[in-house]
């Protein structure tokens, strides 16, 4: 009984010694495949065709933040209200052409205005100073 405990830490210590673990680009089988089919998926040189603009807003303030995005005639296409801090908008499709972002917050308001083509990405961030940190489009 006196050597129970003993006995005991030297199993528990070899088996802590006898675990193997292999990394995941040595294994075979059909998570490695999953992996290899992903990795072959996405390419670096991704190319868009006629893909209609996109944007989005991530709210990484402290108070909530209105979205409104007016096509080139003043109509509203597309809103979202109380963005919470720490959540963002779904990527919200737009027409091509001149469009106006408006956000909004009880500190005041940011007007954008941006002329979106096909295959554009307008990613909005809003920073933890509750102020527009980041506004850039990016053409896929």
């Amino acid at each position: 009984m006196k050597y129970l405990l003993k006995f005991s830490a030297l199993v528990m210590v070899l088996t802590l010694f006898n675990c193997v673990t292999e990394p995941m680009e040595f294994t075979d089988g059909p998570i490695n495949a999953m992996v290899e089919q992903i990795e072959n998926s996405v390419s670096p040189d991704y190319s868009c065709e006629d893909q209609a603009p996109k944007a989005r807003l991530v709210n990484n303030g402290t108070i909530d933040i209105d979205l409104e995005i007016y096509d080139v005639v003043g109509n509203l296409i597309a809103h979202e209200y109380e963005i919470e801090p720490g959540d963002y908008t779904d990527w919200m499709e737009l027409a091509e052409g001149e469009t106006t972002f408006l956000i909004s917050n009880p500190d005041g308001d940011k007007i954008i205005v941006k002329d979106m083509n096909s295959c554009m990405v307008f990613d909005m961030v809003v920073g933890s100073n509750n102020q527009l940190e980041s506004d850039q489009a990016v053409q896929f």
